[in-house]
């Protein structure tokens, strides 16, 4: 037993190594780069300066927040509707059951930039999706564009089809016989889904959280083209440290911040879904 497991784990040598290289280095030079001395800020030495210099400034501070906001909105928000999604397509099967994988995988191929691109059009004051209602006089013209909604809804849509797939994947490995058995006791369809699907499925319910969250906390292109300047983030605010200021320090800075927090949610949302998690 115990030489199989020396086997595995030599054979897993050569992708850890490979890891390490591509993400453990490149994490470690971001870490010290956010360490160094800040000479634009008149920082010397390697310090903590830079961070106390975010964490300090209610402007950054807003940012941060906001960051968190929009990545627990749009985690809240995913989760119901992706499962809804993933118990429809569950009962899916044959082609019906291809072609919506196929249209669920769709804007993930399309790429996030496409889709944010489709999304500006659509939430134009004047685009086909706002402009009929607005000259028809049934709505007043709404800003969506560059508003925090605007944001929500395009990250909404980047996550759902992550969320969808992982739910799905948790739906469909529960047994059959369990939901049979606990009709033939008199159980009704609530009670059902309440007792059997509900926790069996909470581990992927975990998993499609810490996905729908980590994704929409790290997001650029949806902040950045439907939020502009008046909705950054944290990614964002790293894009205009580097092209607009030129302060690598401080990049590295909020970037690392954006890294502890993720850590921080994933730790979280372990441990408020996890604890209903039955061994």
């Amino acid at each position: 037993m115990s030489g199989a497991r020396g086997l595995n784990w030599f054979l897993l040598l050569p992708s850890l190594l490979l890891l390490a290289v591509l993400l453990g280095l490149p994490l470690a030079a971001m870490l010290a780069q956010s360490l160094q001395p800040n000479v634009l800020l008149s920082f010397t030495g390697p310090a903590l300066d830079n961070y106390g210099y975010l964490l300090s400034r209610p402007y950054y501070l807003q940012v941060i927040l906001r960051t968190l906001r929009h990545a627990a909105l749009t985690t809240l928000i995913s989760l119901p509707l992706g499962y809804i999604a993933a118990m429809l397509l569950r009962d899916l099967s044959g082609r019906a059951g291809n072609l919506a994988i196929m249209a669920l995988t769709f804007p993930i191929l399309a790429g996030p930039l496409t889709v944010a691109l489709g999304w500006m059009a659509l939430l134009a004051d004047g685009g086909p999706f706002l402009g009929p209602l607005v000259r028809a006089g049934l709505i007043a013209p709404p800003r969506l564009l560059g508003s925090e909604t605007g944001v929500i809804i395009s990250l909404i849509q980047f996550v759902l089809p992550f969320t969808v797939l992982t739910l799905y994947t948790g739906l469909r490995q529960i047994q059959p016989q369990l939901q049979e058995a606990a009709r033939s006791l008199g159980a009704s369809g609530a009670a059902r889904f309440l007792h059997v699907t509900l926790p069996l499925s909470l581990p992927s319910v975990l998993s499609a959280s810490i996905i729908a969250f980590s994704l929409a906390a790290s997001s650029f292109i949806s902040p950045h083209y439907l939020g502009g300047a008046g909705q950054l983030t944290l990614t964002t605010l790293v894009s205009q440290f580097i092209m607009a200021t030129f302060n690598a320090e401080l990049a590295a800075a909020a970037a690392g911040l954006l890294l502890v927090l993720m850590l921080a949610a994933v730790v979280g949302i372990t441990l408020a879904i996890g604890r209903f998690i039955r061994p």
